[in-house]
């Protein structure tokens, strides 16, 4: 009886988990569709394509910084909440080697900022973004999932992106104000992280990190650090390479499309993010089994969401932007709609089971195959088909990890490691 009172308790905590993450991601979906028109319109496509790019930049940065503890240190915690102890010196280790990595990557921003002619340009917008940086480091998300409080994380990520919004209203009217987009975004990430940096300590006792912890995290991190790497270059990385090959104006065009189809894309992650300190804590069997059972309503859901966007791609671009340039290029947009389907099935592999399995490598594989393959394609896509390579090789990107990610998954299946 006790038992069943503890697993229904359980089963809860995973549903108001899901809810609230899912607001979050209702807010990533619906915000965006009202700031990102608007910046369109108000700083043209060139000046958009110049701040899309920095955020490009941005993702590439916190992902060095991020070190994979989004994975393992959320691991971690939903293992030892319960000892307070343990807890806080996980958590001040945590902090202190990702306060040193956001130092060495602001050097890493400085230097590139004064020697890469398309950054050179641009400079006070690149430096200015790493606040975003910031804001989401300080931030410890990976605490409140482990110990499964997403009410914080989403109160305070939903006030970062209404003071975004309602600040671009107000102080963006031209195309002149572009360098106050990254200010503006910054500020509300770093608010947010601020907060929710005061509200943890709520939870924890302060402890001196220890040099020799911190240097096993980056040993014990590297395939979680790679594979992440790898899904920025597919999943944000375009946007920069299309800049600096084609530039500004067609980037911006391609960031607009994207922008729609992660949002989708993202419509999924609460399901992920709420399932996995709940799967994470089941044995390797359950875990198994559930992922076969997950797989079935989410195939029918992502190609329900692709025959719409292929079906009404013109309406939604012109509904969402109207601006005609970026409408003609409507069929980039059914090509991307793609990813809702291939994304929705791979990050069941790479964001749930496998990190649930503590199979590191297995998910590093996949994922780096599929940055590899983005990388090249994009590049050389770029330069002979602009945009429409580029949209391709993403889409090939997220079928290649699918598809060995699928395979990982059937042999851990088949010899039950």
């Amino acid at each position: 009886m006790i038992k069943k009172i503890r697993e229904s308790r359980k089963d809860n905590k995973v549903l108001s988990n899901y809810f609230y993450l899912l607001f979050i991601q209702g807010a990533n979906f619906i915000l965006p569709l009202i700031t990102f028109p608007y910046l369109v319109r108000t700083l043209h496509l060139e000046k958009y394509g110049v701040v899309m790019m920095a955020g490009s930049l941005m993702v590439f940065i916190n992902i060095f910084v991020d070190f994979g503890f989004n994975i393992s240190a959320t691991r971690e915690v939903s293992i030892i909440r319960n000892d307070k102890i343990k807890l806080s010196a996980l958590y001040w280790n945590v902090f202190y080697t990702k306060l040193l990595l956001l130092v060495i990557s602001f050097f890493i921003l400085y230097i590139l900022v004064l020697t890469v002619p398309k950054l050179q340009s641009e400079k006070l917008v690149f430096l200015l973004s790493f606040g975003i940086v910031i804001g989401q480091n300080i931030f410890p998300a990976w605490f409140f999932q482990g110990i499964e409080k997403m009410k914080v994380i989403t109160l305070t990520n939903v006030l970062a992106k209404i003071i975004f919004v309602i600040a671009i209203f107000i102080f963006i009217k031209s195309p002149e104000r572009y360098i106050l987009v990254p200010v503006l975004n910054s500020l509300g990430f770093l608010i947010a992280g601020t907060f929710g940096f005061l509200i943890s300590l709520r939870y924890i006792k302060y402890n001196k990190p220890q040099k020799s912890v911190m240097i096993s995290f980056v040993g014990e991190n590297k395939s979680l650090i790679i594979s992440n790497f790898a899904t920025s270059i597919y999943t944000s990385g375009n946007t920069f390479i299309l800049g600096l090959v084609g530039g500004e104006a067609i980037a911006g065009v391609y960031s607009s499309m994207e922008k729609l189809v992660m949002a989708i894309k993202t419509l999924y992650t609460p399901l992920y993010q709420a399932m996995f300190p709940w799967l994470a804590s089941k044995p390797k069997e359950k875990i198994i089994q559930f992922i076969t059972y997950l797989k079935k309503p989410i195939v029918l859901s992502s190609i329900l969401i692709y025959l719409v966007i292929f079906i009404f791609a013109d309406v939604i671009l012109n509904l969402v932007y109207n601006n005609n340039t970026i409408t003609n290029y409507s069929n980039v947009f059914r090509i991307l709609g793609l990813i809702a389907i291939f994304a929705s099935l791979n990050m069941i592999y790479v964001s749930l089971a496998f990190p649930a399995l503590k199979k590191y490598k297995y998910r590093m594989i996949p994922m780096l195959a599929g940055g590899v393959t983005n990388l090249i394609l994009a590049v050389a896509g770029a330069y002979i088909f602009s945009i429409y390579g580029v949209a391709v090789a993403v889409v090939l990107a997220e079928f290649s990890i699918l598809f060995i990610a699928h395979y990982y998954f059937q042999k851990l299946k088949k010899s039950g490691q």
